[in-house]
């Protein structure tokens, strides 16, 4: 199933006039909303197909009686007071992604797409994401522009995410990152970000990709879930979170780029001063973690000297 809700539609409108009263007649739903009758039941429809209970009893109105493990129109309505102007909910779809990519590359557009479950998600380096339903998997378009950035800044975008996820999961979890954005949880992965570019150079757009694990399975040794560390959170209070924290970062660019770099140095501290490889285009480099320079690039010591490492995959050494 696929829905698709705009900046300023009336289901948007309704729902919002239905989290404020328990009881409100089809009526003065109309009126708030300046639409007819038959609009308010269309809204009504589409907010329950987004999996949100809504009871109707004649001569009472309309009241919302449950809502869904992923808060679809509260996240919208957080999406839209951010700029998006188009948020699509998957129950399921291959990759946000990869939808995203395809959308913004045929017109340029602000937009969010969340899922239940990706059966082809992807991480960093063409890996597979495993996205079973359980789990927060979103991505978002940006105009890069936006942040006056070009594509040497992209990194500062990749980490800012990082930091943003991060401090999110900090509220429910003991987290911290490794470079350049996983979040670790008793030393395994519990989160991944994908930044990937479209378009052409005088004008990028970035899609940011969030895979959280929060009660799915996972199956890899050197990953985990927030459910099988002991860590008691809906998805709901976790989606929430995320989104809105990421939001909350992303705005810092390109401005506050300095508060960012200092944030995930701090969340990084685990890592720092440790041995660490990096693969980065089939090359392999081995020194300690000193930290990242302003370009976001990861600083090693190698002993022979200090390099700096932009891109690749990273595992702590002895």
């Amino acid at each position: 199933m696929r829905l698709k809700i705009s900046r300023g539609e009336t289901s948007v409108v309704v729902f919002e006039e239905l989290r404020k009263s328990k009881n409100v007649s089809g009526m003065d739903l109309a009126k708030k909303a300046g639409i007819s009758r038959t609009a308010v039941w269309k809204a009504i429809e589409k907010i329950r197909n987004a999996g949100y209970g809504i009871e109707a009893k004649k001569g009472i109105g309309y009241s919302l009686v449950s809502e869904p493990e992923i808060p679809v129109y509260e996240l919208a309505s957080t999406c839209f007071s951010n700029g998006v102007e188009e948020f699509y909910y998957f129950d399921s779809i291959d990759s946000t992604n990869t939808f995203l990519k395809k959308l913004v590359s045929e017109r340029t557009v602000r937009a969010f797409a969340i899922a239940e479950r990706q059966t082809s998600g992807r991480g960093r380096l063409g890996r597979k994401w495993l996205s079973d339903k359980g789990g927060l998997y979103f991505s978002m378009s940006l105009d890069s522009s936006l942040f006056s950035l070009s594509v040497e800044d992209m990194p500062k975008v990749t980490l800012c995410a990082g930091v943003a996820v991060c401090r999110a999961l900090g509220k429910f979890a003991d987290v911290y990152l490794k470079w350049p954005n996983d979040v670790i949880l008793n030393g395994r992965k519990v989160s991944g970000i994908l930044c990937e570019l479209v378009g052409e150079a005088e004008r990028l757009w970035v899609v940011v990709g969030v895979g959280v694990n929060v009660s799915n399975s996972v199956e890899l040794s050197m990953a985990t879930s927030l459910r099988d560390e002991g860590v008691d959170v809906s998805l709901k209070d976790v989606s929430l979170e995320v989104v809105s924290t990421l939001f909350e970062y992303l705005e810092l660019l390109p401005e506050g780029w300095g508060e960012v770099r200092r944030e995930w140095m701090e969340l990084a501290k685990p890592m720092m001063g440790r041995e660490v490889e990096v693969n980065s285009a089939g090359v392999r480099y081995v020194g300690v973690a000193l930290g990242i320079d302003e370009k976001g690039a990861l600083i090693l010591d190698t002993g022979e000297k200090t390099i700096r490492v932009f891109s690749g995959d990273c595992f702590y050494g002895r």
